[in-house]
């Protein structure tokens, strides 16, 4: 679980790269994070809640970069996506499952008082608790008992234990109770796909031709795991992954020039960097980092 020293920093490690300019988010909401209990670490990356208490009237918008993760969320209050299933913003709870973003961003407006707990599964944990097609989710969200059944409503309208809580670090031991009452079982392929995504995430790695070399493995087979195991091309991840390096860089103020850090990450040229930037991020580089210089 999330420390106290965790929890107050400005900006939490994991948000750069992920949330764009989250320094802005952190300035209107409460961001709360907690780590699952250690049986479901395999499976589940955090859980995550942010809070907000806007003025009447008052619209903030939140992006984040394209995500191959599924997560599971818990909402009260207005919070309004842009191009998805989900569209109801009454003020009782209702729970959500979140499929593999590959458009570019995933845009939401935050509106009056509200909050959203989240379970972030890790890339490829849904297999262990459901054994749907994940492409069947790209870029949708949906009801969550239309994937995890009749149960993850009660989530939403409580158990003995009461409803739950608006915070992950206080929800967290709920949280962890009803993912282990699914029996969560890891698929036979789980490890190779982990060992991959473990490549992929490495700065040598900057190509298929790369992944495919230090892995061993075709890139026929590669996409055909990559596609089963989260439901996102293994093309789409080489992309997503330096792009989620180059926001970061930029985020933390990194003083480098763009085409350094461009360089840096494996791109031979600019118009290149450009391209892969705006499609993941929906703007270019240098719009991306004038906006966060301020």
């Amino acid at each position: 679980m999330g420390t106290d020293a965790d929890r107050t920093k400005a900006t939490p490690s994991h948000m750069y790269g992920h949330v764009l300019r989250p320094e802005e988010l952190l300035q209107r909401a409460r961001y709360d994070f907690a780590r699952p209990c250690a049986a479901l670490r395999p499976w589940v990356e955090r859980y995550w809640s942010v809070r907000w208490d806007l003025e009447d009237g008052e619209v903030f918008p939140v992006a984040t970069l394209d995500d191959p993760s599924m997560n599971l969320t818990v909402e009260r209050g207005g919070a309004q996506r842009d191009g998805t299933d989900a569209t109801d913003t009454t003020v009782g709870a209702s729970v959500w499952i979140t499929g593999p973003v590959t458009r570019g961003r995933f845009d939401v407006r935050l509106t009056g008082s509200g909050s959203v707990v989240g379970v972030k599964f890790a890339l490829g944990g849904t297999r262990a608790f459901a054994t749907q097609d994940l492409r069947a989710l790209r870029d949708r969200t949906i009801p969550a008992e239309q994937w995890f059944g009749e149960a993850a409503t009660h989530l939403a309208d409580g158990d003995p234990s009461g409803a739950l809580p608006h915070d992950a670090v206080s929800a967290a031991a709920r949280l962890d109770a009803w993912l282990l009452a699914r029996g969560p079982e890891a698929p036979p392929d789980a490890p190779t796909l982990r060992r991959l995504l473990g490549m992929i995430d490495d700065s040598a790695t900057h190509s298929l031709a790369d992944l495919e070399r230090r892995s061993g493995v075709s890139a026929r087979t590669l996409q055909r795991l990559f596609d089963r195991g989260l439901g996102v091309g293994v093309k789409r991840m080489l992309v997503r992954a330096r792009v989620i390096d180059a926001t970061a860089a930029l985020d933390r103020g990194d003083p480098r020039s763009l085409s350094d850090i461009a360089t840096a990450l494996g791109w031979f040229d600019q118009s290149h960097f450009v391209r892969d930037f705006r499609a993941v991020t929906g703007e270019t580089p240098a719009r991306y980092a004038r906006r966060v210089s301020g």
